[in-house]
């Protein structure tokens, strides 16, 4: 379990052994980052961290076994410094995901009016492979996941919030959702898919919420998660 304090200008990230010793706060060591991150958007992949570089649309890996930086990458016309956040702010305009399909990073561009952009990265070069425009406007989605190659967006942060909408990569189509979302603590910050696990994480007003989302995937059968 990697945990990370704070949206804006952090560097340190505690990597404990497991989630027990998350919630007791024990068996941890420090990392501390070369650069600071923007935004609640960062994974881990494959033994490396995954973010935004504060104050700029820079994509950074950070490898933990090395404790370096292995390579850093511009994503061009990507919007950042609270340009294009979702609803939510907290400079959340680049969102890096992980499914069942490998890395996948989510933002927008003044190019594209604004919309979500969702790209397949390159998990050792941040290359961007390839990028479809999903024609949501970022500014209204609370938070999104990615579950086997599917966009899952929600139309708010706070009670009430639903799964809206989701966008197929596979057949570069959409369609609007109607998926209650039970958020208990009301303000939602963080949303993002474990595929190993099958379960969503989620940081909600301060607590460390757990969805499990088997089946999920089938989101034709509309209910809770």
């Amino acid at each position: 379990v990697w945990y990370m304090d704070g949206y804006y200008k952090g560097r340190r990230v505690l990597e404990f052994r497991s989630l027990s010793d998350f919630v007791s706060g024990q068996n941890f060591v420090q990392h501390l980052l070369p650069h600071p991150w923007a935004g609640t958007g960062h994974v881990v992949f494959n033994g490396s961290l995954y973010y935004n570089k504060f104050q700029s649309n820079v994509a950074v890996r950070y490898h933990f076994r090395s404790r370096s930086v292995l390579v850093q990458r511009s994503l061009p016309g990507a919007g950042y410094n609270n340009t294009f956040p979702y609803s939510w702010g907290g400079f959340s305009d680049i969102d890096f995901m992980v499914d069942e399909n490998g890395l996948w990073v989510v933002y927008t561009t003044n190019q594209n009016a604004g919309n979500i952009v969702v790209s397949k990265m390159d998990p050792h070069t941040l290359e961007v492979l390839r990028s479809w425009d999903t024609g949501y406007p970022k500014r209204s989605a609370g938070e999104s996941f990615m579950i086997c190659g599917v966009l899952y967006v929600t139309n708010s942060h706070l009670a009430g919030a639903k799964i809206y909408f989701a966008y197929h990569t596979n057949t570069s189509s959409y369609e609007y959702t109607d998926i209650p979302f039970h958020n208990q603590y009301s303000h939602i910050s963080m949303l993002d898919y474990n595929p190993r696990e099958r379960v969503l994480y989620t940081w909600n007003n301060g607590h460390q919420v757990v969805y499990n989302v088997t089946l999920f995937h089938v989101i034709n059968t509309a209910g809770d998660i």
